[in-house]
Formats: structure tokens, sequence, C-alpha cells
């Protein structure tokens, strides 16, 4: 405990905050906001910190001044002054300040006065008091505490006289930690991750006169030896070894044209209609016909594409589509390919896309 309040204290004190703003609002004796005021900070010396103008309403903003006293003075081209002197300790200020003019000031003999808020004339005559109409912020000041500066000549603990402690407690989280790994069960894995986890496919099923049966891929092949990529690493067999070598097929979707399609002939556009089939033993998702069209010099005449009408599909990204074929599916297509500008058709082509999901 005594070591986690010393570095507390310590990451405390080097991040401290050392700068702080001054914000407010210049205001005349009837209470309304003064733009353009003159704003000068000082020190109690007369040395001037910085300097600004009051933005509209009388808003003002100095930032980053270090902790200190400070007199902040105001004046317009009217003759109206005024200054607020305030300390600035831990946080930040905000002020009000007041700028009167000698009319406006009933110190001043022979002057006509105002019916003006007496915190005004306070705030003229350096005497600010509590607020009343017209009040005047004046910061709050914290009594400062004395900060325990951490002594690094001394160590956190007495070591010396807690050894046999530390020992005993040490000794106890061991146990701790024993149990805890006793505990460990194998985690739930969702089939999401699973998914992402590729899974070797290999294209070849190899059957030896020993009867044993290798899967994997060739990768090399000779008269005399096949080379080939396994799950345990890479075999070289003799073929006088092999009794019989088959290939894998994987299921898989198949989409084919069912005869040639029929054309409508225009000027500008060529449609193309027709039917397509999936002979594969999976579903194809997204099936999209795809033609082009090229002039005698082999120019790209026209080019679009059409997805087909058929299975309508929820699939798991909550997308939903009507252009799946499942296995021995048949659906028609009708697509119409533009005819670019100035340009002559001679022959076209015709391609099948699809996709394959879960």
């Amino acid at each position: 405990m005594n070591k986690l309040l010393s570095f507390s204290l310590l990451f405390s004190l080097l991040f401290a905050k050392d700068s702080f703003n001054i914000t407010g609002v210049v205001i005349n004796s009837q209470g309304d906001g003064i733009k353009k005021a003159n704003l000068i900070l000082t020190n109690p010396d007369g040395d001037e910190i910085k300097e600004t103008k009051s933005k509209g309403k009388g808003k003002f903003k100095f930032k980053k001044i270090e902790p200190g006293d400070y007199i902040l003075s105001g004046y317009i081209e009217s003759d109206e002054k005024g200054k607020i002197n305030f300390t600035i300790i831990d946080e930040d200020i905000e002020l009000e300040l007041i700028l009167l003019s000698q009319s406006d000031n009933p110190s001043i003999p022979g002057s006509i006065q105002k019916d003006i808020p007496k915190i005004a004339i306070d705030n003229f005559q350096k005497a600010p008091k509590k607020k009343k109409t017209l009040p005047i912020l004046i910061p709050q000041q914290k009594e400062q505490t004395e900060k325990t500066l951490l002594k690094f000549e001394k160590t956190f603990f007495e070591y010396d006289a807690n050894l046999k402690a530390l020992k005993t407690e040490i000794d106890s989280l061991k146990s701790v930690v024993k149990g805890y790994q006793k505990n460990q069960s194998m985690p739930n894995v969702s089939h999401e991750i699973l998914d992402l986890i590729p899974a070797p496919i290999y294209q070849h099923r190899i059957e030896l006169q020993n009867g044993t049966v290798v899967s994997g891929d060739i990768i090399e092949e000779s008269d005399s030896s096949l080379v080939i990529k396994t799950q345990i690493g890479t075999l070289v067999l003799k073929k006088e070894m092999v009794v019989r070598m088959d290939e894998f097929h994987l299921p898989a979707p198949k989409v084919i044209f069912l005869g040639e399609p029929f054309i409508d002939y225009y000027p500008d556009r060529q449609i193309f209609s027709g039917q397509v089939k999936n002979e594969g033993e999976i579903r194809a998702d997204f099936v999209r016909v795809l033609s082009s069209l090229f002039d005698q010099t082999t120019q790209i005449s026209g080019m679009d594409s059409t997805f087909v009408k058929g299975t309508r599909i929820v699939y798991k990204t909550n997308v939903v589509s009507d252009t799946a074929l499942k296995p021995g599916q048949i659906a028609n297509y009708e697509l119409t390919v533009p005819i670019l500008k100035g340009k002559k058709v001679q022959y076209h082509t015709m391609d099948i896309h699809w996709n394959q999901t879960r």
C-alpha cells in the first residue's frame, strides 16, 4: 500500500498542470458587453504579460498563464476604464471587468452621479464585494496544503523486518496461480473463427503397394518418382510403389449456357436472351451473364452484364438476393449491350460469373 501511494504521489508531481486560462467578459455600467476593448495583463510590478481585445458581447481569453498575482486593466476610446486584481493558484479563472467613465464614478468631485449599481462603483475603486445586480467574478482561492514530496533516498518498506511476511505472501500467490492454471479449460471457438483458419485441400489420392494411402499435391513428377506435398511435409515416392492415383474432385457449382443465345440486332444496341443451368453439386450465388462486342480490329464496341433471375437467398451477412442457382436449376436471362458511338460490331463473346458462399 505504501509503495502504491508513493508511486501515485510521484506521478501527480511529474504531470501536474503548470499553466491556466483566464476567460471573462467586459461590460459597461449598464451591464452591456463591450466589443474591441483594449485589455492588458500585468504583474504587480507593472510588467506587461499579455494583451488582447474583447470579442463579441465583450468576451475575452488569455491562454497558458502561470500561477501568480496579476492585474487586468481595460479601456476604450470613450475614456471608460477599469481593472481587477486577482490570483491564479491551481485552476482556470473567469472574470467580469466593468469599464466606467469619470461621470460614472461618484468619487470624482463635480461629476454627475448616474444610477449605477454600487458593485460597479466598488469595482472601479478596487474594492470588490459580493455579487448583486452586476456581479464581478472574483476567483475563490483555495487553501494551499503542503504537498508531501517523495524522498527517493528512503525505501518503500522496511524489507529487513518483512522478509518472512513477503515469503508467506509469495507462497500464497503461487497457490492461487496453480489453482487458476488447474481450472483452465478449452475456450469455446465460434464457427466464424474456424472459418478463418485455412484447411489444406489436397488434389490427389495415391495408394501404395503396402496399402498406405497418401493425400497431397503432386508438385513434381519424373519417369521414376513423384514429389508430393502432404500435411506432414514433402514426400518422394517411387512410381513402382504406386498402385493407384486418383484426383480429388471437390463439390463446386458449375453454370453453363443452354445453347446459343437469341440476339436482337439494332443500330445502337444488341439484346441477348437465353438460359443458363447449374450443373454443379452445390449452389452458385450471384450468377451474372456478361457479353462483350468487338469490331473487326478486336477493339471493344460495347460491354455489359446482367444478373439472372434465380432463387431468393438470405445470407449470413443479412444480404438478400434472388440471383442464386441451386444444383440442376435453370434460369432465364436477357442482356442489352449498348454499342459505342461510331463503332461497328463484327462479333461478340459470352461469359458467366458466379460466387460460392456458405
